[in-house]
């Protein structure tokens, strides 16, 4: 039988949401069925971006990173980073993310719940009405122009997006072996910590994604 093998911390998130969907929806304390879920994987909102009022010498910039994946159900969206055991820690310890990791969470929050409350027609309606709100609550950021692909990807997954539960729920899930320390906790505040264990192909780092 052939087998789909991976590596690495993509891997395992692609891994975790084809495979794990229902153990993680479980753990989120959603009882949505993972047939009615939305899952987008690694949807990417700009590599360049450097979130801050000071980052990019002064030029405003609309791209704010990428998530490991975002899920959608009717109860809520789910905003996800994955992280992986790659250098195992020992004993109880916190997933500690960056500032960038944090704002571009505030940021897609802003992004669903002013979509959802506002109902624009266009994007353009949507810049119009709310790109000085937005500069001001993240300086040195501004909306995605109207015609980029920036924009008409961020207005596909809002759209995609609207149909789920309004309730926003940012989330970091670890993949780690069996072996390994579980994280206790993350930081800052507001994260939901969901642990999955996988099994590597032993003596190797790569595990089965499926069977073919």
């Amino acid at each position: 039988m052939s087998q789909i093998i991976g590596y690495g911390e993509d891997a395992l998130t692609y891994w975790a949401i084809t495979s794990k969907l229902d153990e993680i929806l479980r753990a989120l304390g959603d009882k949505s069925y993972p047939s009615s879920t939305i899952v987008i994987y690694r949807p990417s909102f700009g590599r360049r971006g450097r979130i801050g009022s000071h980052a990019n010498n002064g030029q405003l910039s609309a791209e704010f990173g990428e998530f490991d994946a975002i899920l959608g159900t009717p109860q809520a969206v789910y905003l996800v980073d994955s992280k992986w055991d790659l250098a195992p820690k020992t004993g109880n310890y916190w997933i500690t993310l960056n500032a960038a990791h944090s704002a571009r969470h505030e940021i897609m929050r802003w992004y669903l719940k002013t979509w959802q409350m506002s109902q624009p027609n266009d994007w353009i309606t949507f810049v119009e009405q709310q790109e000085t709100a937005f500069q001001t609550l993240f300086p040195g950021n501004k909306l995605a122009p109207v015609d980029s692909r920036l924009a008409q990807n961020l207005e596909y997954v809002l759209n995609a997006l609207g149909k789920c539960g309004t309730h926003v729920q940012d989330v970091l899930l670890f993949i780690g072996q069996m072996t390994s320390p579980k994280p206790i906790g993350v930081k800052p505040d507001g994260f939901k910590l969901v642990n999955l264990t996988y099994q590597p192909l032993i003596p190797s780092g790569y595990f089965k994604i499926q069977n073919l």
